[in-house]
Formats: structure tokens, sequence, C-alpha cells
């Protein structure tokens, strides 16, 4: 079988691989779509340390079963999503609801030296697939677990807090922020603010439903926040970059008393106005990927199609060209690429 192995900085290879053989009870997954999350590609830049090569990337996918085990819940031939990240499913933290922070089950698929979906075949555990209907693609399927981090951020807003909000803030138009969007809209709030530095991402965040946008480098954010609201300022803030630069906005247009969400996870570490926080009472809430539950009702939404997800898919590339795929990514420096898929 074909895989993408990354092997250095900028470096990825197509390799051949014996297809992989399941374990007791485990399922043979023929993947059938696998998404670029913005992880990847910095991690194929050699950003993050989260990649040790040589290894396989790739966390959102899909595909059908092409071999079960002897009595097993699901059938050869069903479609299935992948919850990618490893859960006991007996900790403290799993009874809680709370995999997304089991500590003893290991890193997410794709990510440091475990190897992902940018292959043809894996062997999967029962416990993390989830079949869908025919009625949803194979590409929109695999948009469940960028679905599922936006979700997870979007619910730790409270119902008061959608309810009695006049403006939010939503601070990077990437995959993520953009899902954020189209989910506030559908969770009720009102006069959404999109901010982001590229002008298409900002053009797509209006098809997602935002009300107001801001090219942060073209004018003054914080001023331009004030004008928005006639200086009320926003009631929270959900930032999805991850950077000094943005994480100061999301606290610099709160109102005092107000919330942010960080999602972002591009630097380590950033600094921040420790002031501002405990004299405006501030409150910061951080979001770490998803937890099974979300991940379930996400795949329930966009099958029920109360997402659209439609302005986000970018490009469809062939599993044998995603060397040429993340080539392309390097050059997107006006943002259109939004999600691109490899398909297999």
């Amino acid at each position: 079988m074909k895989s993408l192995y990354y092997v250095g900085d900028k470096q990825l290879e197509l390799r051949d691989d014996p297809k992989p053989t399941p374990k007791a009870g485990q399922y043979l997954i023929k993947v059938r779509s696998t998404g670029i999350c913005g992880s990847d590609f910095e991690g194929y830049l050699g950003k993050t340390g989260r990649r040790t090569a040589p290894m396989i990337m790739g966390h959102e996918f899909s595909g059908t079963i092409a071999e079960a085990p002897a009595g097993g819940r699901f059938k050869a031939g069903e479609r299935v999503a992948i919850f990618p990240k490893p859960f006991c499913g007996v900790c403290d933290f799993c009874k809680r609801g709370l995999s997304n922070m089991c500590p003893s089950a290991g890193v997410m698929m794709g990510v440091m030296s475990n190897n992902g979906s940018m292959t043809e075949y894996m062997a999967v555990d029962e416990k993390y697939l989830i079949p869908f209907a025919a009625t949803l693609s194979f590409n929109a399927a695999a948009m469940t677990e960028p679905l599922a981090v936006a979700h997870r951020s979007v619910y730790k807003i409270s119902d008061q807090e959608i309810r009695d909000s006049e403006y939010c803030m939503v601070i990077g138009a990437g995959t993520i922020g953009l899902l954020i969007v189209a989910l506030l809209k559908l969770r009720g709030a009102r006069n959404i603010i999109v901010a982001d530095a590229t002008a298409f991402r900002l053009e797509t965040a209006r098809k997602m439903q935002a009300d107001y946008t801001i090219n942060s480098r073209e004018v003054d954010f914080v001023d331009t926040v004030k004008k928005i609201t006639g200086g009320r300022m926003c009631d929270y803030a959900l930032e999805a970059v991850g950077i000094a630069p943005t994480v100061t906005n999301s606290l610099d247009c709160l109102r005092i008393g107000g919330t942010v969400v960080w999602v972002g996870l591009a630097h380590k570490m950033v600094e921040v106005n420790m002031q501002k926080i405990v004299t405006t009472e501030l409150t910061i809430k951080g979001n770490y990927i998803y937890d099974f539950a979300g991940f379930q009702e996400c795949l329930k939404l966009l099958e029920e199609k109360k997402i659209d997800i439609s302005p986000l898919m970018s490009r469809v590339y062939p599993l044998a060209d995603g060397v040429k795929a993340f080539h392309d990514l390097e050059q997107n420096a006006d943002g259109k690429l939004l999600k691109v898929f490899l398909e297999s």
C-alpha cells in the first residue's frame, strides 16, 4: 500500500508499505479521505516539534471497513469516521467525559511518532469507529475532526452568555475559526466579528455568516472593534491562531468581565498582559481538541446538513500526489487553500 511519510523539515516521501494486520478485535480500515490539518502543515515545516521523522501524518479521516473481526459490532463495507485520539475508557478523566485528557492512552494518531491516516489502510480498534450514512461524502465526514475542535470551544461559552451577549469575536479565519463562526450562528449568536489578516478568508467568513470582518493587517484592531461595538467591546472571544499578537487582541477586544476561549496552538509560549486580566476580571478558558460525545454530535450535524462546510472545501489530491499538495500549501500566501484533502 502507499503511505506518505514525513521524513524531515519540508521533506515528504511516498513509500510502499505492507498492509497492516489487525490485532484481535481490530478492524482493517480502507482510508478514503484525509484532511490536511494546519498542525500537519506546521509539523511538515518543522515548526512544532510534534512530528518525529520518519512517520505518517494525518488525523482527520474517514473510510470503509475492509475487514471486520468475528463478533464485531460493525460489518465490512460500512462507512466510518474515526475518532483519532486514543483513550483508555476507564480512568477518572474518561469516566468524566474528558477522553481528550486521558493520560494513559498516548498521543493522537498522526502525531509525534504515532502513524496516522496519510496511507491506504489502517488497523483501528472498534471503540474509535463511528458509522455514517452514504448521503455524506468521505471528504465531508473527514471534516468531523476539525468541526469537533470548533464545537468543544464554542460550548465553553454558556447558553446564557450566548443569549446575553451583544458582540462576539472570532480571531483567525482558518478552518477552525470559520467552523466556530458556523457553530456560533447555529447557537444563535449575534453580531459575530471575525478578524484575520487575509482578505480571501475574511470573504469566506462572510459566507459563513459573520456579521463584521476586520483585516488586522490593514486597520487598527482595537479601534475598529470600538467603532463596530460603539465602545461596548465584545462579551466573549474565541482565538484560533495561537500567536502572541492574536492572543493579545483576544484580550484587548473584551469588555470588563468578558471571556476568551483560547483554541490556537501555534506558539508554545506567549506573553500576556496580566494586569489587564486581573483588573478587568477577564475569564480565560483553554480548549484542547474534543471529547468522544462531541465528536459524535459533529458527525450528526454534518449528516443532517446543519453546518454548511462547502465554502471551506478547497482542493482534493490523490494520496499519490501528497508531496505536491504540501508544496502547494507552501505557496498559499493568499490563503485561498483552506481545507485540502488526500483521497486514497
